[in-house]
């Protein structure tokens, strides 16, 4: 059979108008319907309060989400998820130092790293396994700090995380505070904790993560009765004789986190297995099925692995046995860092994220060709629909996607982003955002913004599965249940991810956690008619701080 020249080219037109047709459809990634109600709302409420609100998975009168599978009760549980799941896949990817490509770590190499280093310190240190005993980490995004904290998990031992590494008032009231015997610490923040050890009598063994310690550093230390190894040696010696592991229980404290945006440190959160859990598992049953990690994934985040945000955002990827990129840290590098190791989750920061749309609009915002396609995308954003297929993605924005190592496919942050950086990161590049809120108290996550929700309104978003929310009135602020047309007062949070209390402060965790179990946030809120959250303000006598981001540092402050 014979097929002549017009055939051929007429059927080459209708598949290729048939191709335009579907690349640029204009349906709804989510039908419409399906955002009017995102929240399942209690039909009763108590005198002064409104209904409580919660995940439309966990409608009232059944159990609140703790664990994603019984056999994952705690962090340890969750790295052996992982390693089981990917044994021989990449886990970490990191720069070493004075380097400039990333090398990669498999779950299994890694998994010896962390058996080494647990068996190493407590050879080093002494200290006994399970016995709630605090350990700093003063050295942010660095992949040593990962895997000294699941050691930490793996044999029982308290993460004291130490974000900010200019202020020694901060370390020494955290060091004092906690009694820590034993820190981890990043090399460029040696010298400060040197300079604070005269005021920091509690610590004896100092593990840094550098290729040089001079004799003067460790005279020092001596002088004040402590001692400075190498992370990585004592890492090695470990793995000669690695330890079993020593399981913690879901109650057991993981993690003491200090809030160092305060001007006094005198609250530290204490955070459970259980807590951190069940965050983890709120926010993993916050993404759609087709959304969720999975071992192919790799996350680049600018959260550490200190901040409580980052643990349960890691923790997440590790359940799933995907990989974890520690970027350099520096804002100039941001680009770069994503450009070099092509993540498919992307999580940072408001501020961060507004960098990036700032810097990409200068370098491609004038032309005309970006011009047309981001209007174009923009249109089919207003329709519903963020995506990466459409001509317009072909034509004018293939390189501005590929500025984050083009395979992108969710942005992760918290409140407030800006409204335009959200549309950008949607249209220009088709990545889908979901931002959270949350509190350190709360183990970082209160709610979640369905990520199919595209619009402009200021709300939060849901309640995750771990916990439920209420309003409470407040007379002086004259913010009350029944105020139209939504309800407004304290906001109110009770679940699993809550807090076991204040490290060593029982009157400041009655004062703040009820005796019903709900956490009063001291800040004011709104449910709007959709069951999404909107945060009003804060109260001027604040009890707690918000919980602390962690930001990619500026070239001049490292």
């Amino acid at each position: 059979m014979e097929v002549d020249a017009l055939t051929i080219v007429l059927t080459i037109a209708i598949a290729a108008v048939l191709a335009f047709v579907k690349l640029n459809k204009s349906e709804p990634d989510i039908h419409p319907l399906l955002l009017e109600q995102q929240a399942s709302v209690a039909p009763l409420r108590g005198e002064g309060e409104s209904a409580i609100h919660r995940a439309k998975s966990v409608p009232a009168g059944s159990s609140l989400v703790k664990v994603p599978l019984e056999r994952i009760r705690t962090l340890h549980d969750v790295w052996q998820n992982g390693l089981a799941a990917n044994p021989t896949g990449r886990c970490l990817m990191f720069m070493l130092q004075n380097q400039f490509s990333y090398i990669n770590e498999s779950y299994e190499h890694v998994d010896r790293r962390i058996g080494g280093f647990g068996t190493g310190f407590m050879t080093e240190t002494k200290l006994k396994p399970r016995t709630e005993t605090p350990v700093g980490i003063y050295a942010p995004y660095s992949q040593e700090s990962f895997v000294a904290q699941q050691a930490f998990y793996r044999y029982g031992f308290v993460a004291v995380p130490i974000h900010d590494l200019r202020s020694s008032e901060l370390l020494i009231e955290i060091v004092n505070q906690t009694k820590m015997k034993a820190i981890v610490v990043a090399q460029k923040a040696l010298p400060l904790l040197l300079q604070s050890l005269k005021d920091c009598t509690s610590i004896k063994t100092i593990f840094v993560s550098a290729i040089y310690i001079s004799e003067e550093q460790k005279r020092i230390a001596a002088q004040h009765g402590a001692r400075i190894l190498k992370f990585a040696e004592v890492e090695y010696n470990g793995t000669l004789d690695a330890l079993d592991a020593v399981k913690p229980e879901p109650s057991d404290i993981a993690m003491i986190n200090y809030n160092t945006k305060s001007t006094s440190l005198s609250k530290g959160v204490v955070l459970t297995h259980a807590n951190l859990v069940a965050a983890m598992t709120g926010f993993t049953g916050s993404l759609p099925g087709a959304k969720k990690f999975t071992s192919k994934d790799r996350l680049l985040s600018h959260f550490t692995n200190g901040d409580v945000i980052g643990t349960w955002m890691t923790s997440a990827m590790v359940m799933a046995g995907g990989s974890i990129v520690f970027p350099s840290g520096l804002m100039k590098n941001v680009l770069h860092d994503s450009q070099a190791t092509t993540p498919t989750i992307f999580a940072s920061t408001p501020i961060i994220l507004e960098k990036i749309h700032e810097a990409l609009d200068t370098t491609y915002g004038a032309g005309s060709s970006f011009k047309k396609a981001f209007a174009s995308k923009l249109a089919l954003l207003d329709a519903g629909r963020v995506t990466t297929t459409s001509l317009w993605d072909f034509i004018g924005l293939g390189e501005v996607r590929s500025r984050l190592g083009g395979k992108v496919r969710l942005v992760v942050t918290t409140n407030p982003t800006k409204p335009e950086t959200l549309k950008y990161i949607r249209a220009a590049m088709g990545i889908h955002v979901m931002t959270t809120y949350g509190r350190t108290e709360t183990s970082g996550i209160v709610t979640s913004r369905n990520m199919f929700d595209y619009s402009n309104d200021a709300h939060l978003g849901a309640p995750v599965s771990c916990n439920e929310i209420k309003l409470a009135d407040d007379p002086e602020r004259r913010y009350t249940s029944a105020d139209q047309p939504n309800p407004r007062g304290e906001i109110l949070v009770r679940g699993p991810n809550v807090m076991k209390g204040y490290y060593k402060k029982p009157n400041a965790t009655a004062t703040n956690i009820d005796s019903d179990g709900w956490f009063h946030t001291g800040e004011w809120g709104s449910f709007n008619a959709n069951g999404t959250l909107e945060v009003l303000g804060k109260k001027k006598k604040a009890k707690t701080d918000k919980a602390p981001s962690s930001p990619v540092q500026e070239e001049s402050k490292e």
